[in-house]
């Protein structure tokens, strides 16, 4: 059977150590919340290898795409299902009776044979697809028309039909139960789950006529002998079912259910953003073209969703030979958040995944690098700035030509003249190597325009009141530090105020 992967090619192995960029983005909670549900899958594997070449991040555009809501649904109920037969295949190997787990290892056939059947029928309706679905149409074609696949299907199906009219009575007398051939046309489990509908969230299980698994009850293992005395034949051939085929899902159908989460689990979170108002949009990639409406930081927005918060967005844009933005201004007037919002778009394209914004053109990328400040470290016995230097010295040695370099706060421990030559310095080697870029900083000099270098500015609204925005803007070299002292209560009147009361 041919290799295929609905993700198409990807880097062969994790990064070890992973890139800076994974924790000064905040992407670990995201990671984490889109996986939600999915277990016992660990989506991280596919958020850490990213899509081998720009070609291979379009045909990922190009499956979600396919993906409209019919399609989606079709594929998450074939994902469930598939999902539902591993369980059962896991209770059959769990039960310590043949007959019973030859039995789960039929329904698990069945299952899975009725699902594919439904997607493929589905399938055949769709017409002409993109590449990634008529790939995984075509794997799914060679699969079903094997021998082997096709005598274990139909033998599967005819099994559990012979089953399913299977009826038997039971009894109550007293202290005793009775189990006996059916006698009564009424359905007393259908009117059950009729009644009790608001009791009965899988009226399934109810209408499993042979019960038995390694948690069976006295009395479901009474039903079961009561079968297998009337009905000797059928659990022969079950049980001569379950030792030709002990596999149903081939290695190719396991890839696709593991790989298929990656999408499903990004749209499930989608629609879970944009119920709240926060929009997505495949990114266009252009060389030289640099142009984002409506951005916003993607883990911002998610812990504001549990807050009850809005999440302020921006727009930003490169134009002609610009490559970096030097944002400057207030403190938690939203600079850092920017940077992470930017970095998180250009992260999510690379995965080939519909990024957190209303519009979005933007270069293909090579790369993402980012430095954040971070506290200084006891273990290690250096001081802040060595660290700072240590982990740019990394981040030079690692870089790529025509990446995305995200700069946040550094150099905060030097002084002001040392901190500025050597941010020139790191702007000006990225940008000889083409990257794209954001710098974060409290030295308004770096952000003395240059044709290259574009100033930017967190705004406020009269001397206190942080917007958020970050527009385009000539540094104004205010620290606007009013707000915070008398947030902290820290000013004048406050400090004499404790002296005169200690």
């Amino acid at each position: 059977m041919r290799d295929f992967s609905i993700l198409g090619r990807m880097a062969e192995d994790i990064p070890d150590p992973l890139p800076e960029f994974f924790s000064d983005l905040n992407l670990d909670p995201l990671i984490a919340e889109m996986g939600n549900g999915f277990e016992p899958y660990d989506l991280r594997e596919y958020y850490y290898r990213l899509p081998k070449e720009k070609e291979d991040i379009l045909y990922r555009q190009e499956v979600l795409r396919g993906l409209d809501p019919e399609m989606e649904e079709r594929v998450t109920d074939f994902y469930r299902a598939v999902k539902k037969s591993q369980t059962y295949e896991q209770y059959a190997e769990d039960t310590e009776d043949g007959e019973s787990s030859a039995h789960w290892h039929l329904l698990a056939a069945h299952l899975y044979y009725t699902a594919l059947d439904e997607l493929m029928a589905y399938l055949e309706t769709k017409g002409q697809m993109v590449d990634g679905w008529d790939g995984f149409y075509r794997m799914c074609s060679e699969q079903t028309a094997r021998g082997d696949y096709k005598e274990s299907h139909d033998l599967a199906l005819a099994l559990y039909r012979k089953i399913s009219e299977i009826r038997y009575t039971i009894r109550i007398e007293e202290d005793h139960i009775l189990i006996l051939p059916r006698v009564e046309d009424d359905d007393y489990v259908g009117e059950l789950c009729q009644k009790y509908s608001h009791i009965i969230e899988t009226p399934d299980k109810l209408y499993n006529i042979l019960p038995g698994s390694q948690h069976s009850t006295d009395l479901e293992k009474r039903i079961l002998r009561y079968i297998k005395k009337k009905k000797p034949g059928l659990f022969q051939e079950m049980t001569g079912f379950q030792e030709k085929y002990p596999k149903i899902i081939s290695d190719p159908m396991l890839k696709f259910h593991r790989e298929i989460t990656f999408y499903l689990s990004f749209l499930k979170f989608r629609h879970q953003m944009e119920r709240h108002d926060y929009e997505f949009c495949y990114p266009k990639f252009m060389d030289n073209d640099f142009r984002v409406e409506g951005g916003y930081d993607l883990a911002l927005a998610l812990k504001n969703v549990q807050d009850g918060k809005k999440t302020v967005a921006n727009d930003y844009y490169f134009k002609e030979k610009e490559r970096f933005f030097v944002v400057t201004g207030p403190n938690q007037g939203g600079k850092t958040t920017f940077g992470r919002a930017a970095g998180q778009l250009v992260y999510f394209s690379l995965l080939g995944l519909p990024v957190p914004a209303k519009k979005a053109v933007i270069p293909y990328f090579q790369g993402l690098m980012t430095h954040f400040s971070v506290e200084e470290s006891t273990e290690s016995g250096r001081g802040k700035l060595k660290e700072e230097l240590v982990r740019l010295s990394q981040m030079l040695e690692g870089r790529k030509k025509h990446s995305f370099v995200i700069i946040n706060e550094l150099f905060t421990s030097a002084a002001t003249y040392d901190a500025l030559q050597m941010g020139r310095e790191i702007m000006r080697y990225f940008l000889d190597d083409d990257c794209y870029g954001i710098y974060v900083t409290h030295i308004d000099k770096l952000a003395e325009e240059n044709g290259r270098i574009v100033s930017m500015t967190a705004s406020i609204q009269g001397q206190k009141v942080r917007t958020y925005k970050v527009e385009r803007n000539k540094a104004e070299g205010k620290g606007y530090a009013e707000s915070i002292v008398e947030q902290y209560g820290l000013t004048y009147d406050d400090i004499i105020r404790r002296l005169s009361n200690a």
